[in-house]
């Protein structure tokens, strides 16, 4: 999707008032505010394995910091053999945390096939990204979008969803002085492919809070205890909230995609059994 470059927070500040970068500043201060472990540090048998399923930091993360609509992807197209080494390498680089070399697993990595824009649907979780700064970010929620109110968050994951010409961008956050439950920032907005190559364009309209749907009724509890309940329904963002996205590469497991200010993403795809974990459009909670 979309972010900055490396900014402050007295930089988002004055982002976050000119109409045309509301989008773009709400992403990039959370830009890279995820672990390096995640699901992919679980196909090392890594202690993280779990932080790719759950949607609350674990004990074993650093700091105290959608299931894929698609299924099993039958009729997609598969990845070469050597195109699967290569995705390795890239896999490999993230759990090692060296940027330059997970830069130079990504150029490796081949052209996205055709059926790119096909593939790009369902969920997925931000393993790495151009930006990152770090497991987590505390800050304001007014400095992420002027729209919302001064409630100190910590952001420490993110998630996407592109299904039926919608686009989806996720942020999880525990809220100050609430740790044993969290909630979901959420920018969605129409999604468009291009007319040709493996392109498309993210039209940003609406922000809102959402909650978990472990321990929902929890989430609910400390959304409202921080005054943020009255944010639970979609608020019309200011401004042009278009952004380019090019894809360049995607299988069944990984995809990698650029926005239009070459700000990187890798991510995964979550699983049957495990879907974003927060309630919104038509995701229900779980019994």
């Amino acid at each position: 999707v979309s972010a900055a470059d490396p900014i402050s927070l007295s930089a988002t500040t004055a982002m976050a008032l000119q109409p045309r970068h509301s989008a773009l500043a709400m992403v990039a201060v959370v830009a890279g505010f995820h672990t390096f472990g995640g699901f992919l540090g679980s196909l090392f048998a890594s202690p993280l394995q779990s932080d790719f399923q759950a949607d609350f930091p674990t004990r074993h993360q650093v700091s105290s910091p959608f299931i894929g609509r698609l299924g099993s992807a039958k009729g997609a197209s598969r990845v070469s053999m050597k195109a699967g080494a290569e995705e390795e390498s890239l896999q490999s680089a993230i759990k090692g945390g060296n940027s330059d070399r997970i830069t130079k697993a990504i150029e490796a990595l081949p052209a996205a096939p055709k059926t790119a824009m096909k593939m790009v649907e369902g969920d997925w979780q931000v393993t790495w990204d151009s930006n990152s700064l770090g497991p987590t970010k505390k800050t304001l929620l007014k400095l992420v979008c002027d729209q919302l109110p001064n409630t100190m968050v910590e952001f420490y994951r993110q998630y996407n969803l592109i299904q039926d010409g919608k686009y989806y961008w996720l942020m999880a956050f525990t809220m100050d002085g609430i740790q044993r439950t969290n909630a979901a920032l959420m920018m969605s907005g129409s999604w468009t492919a291009g007319k040709s190559g493996a392109t498309g364009t993210v039209d940003f309209n609406e922000v809102q809070i959402v909650p978990s749907r472990h321990g929902n009724a929890e989430s609910r509890e400390a959304i409202r205890t921080t005054g943020l309940d009255r944010y639970m329904k979609p608020l019309k963002l200011k401004g042009d909230g278009k952004i380019g996205v090019t894809i360049h590469y995607v299988s069944d497991e990984t995809l990698v995609q650029e926005d239009e200010v070459g700000n990187t993403y890798v991510f995964k795809k979550m699983s049957d059994s495990y879907p974003i974990p927060y309630i919104f459009a038509d995701k229900k909670a779980e019994s």
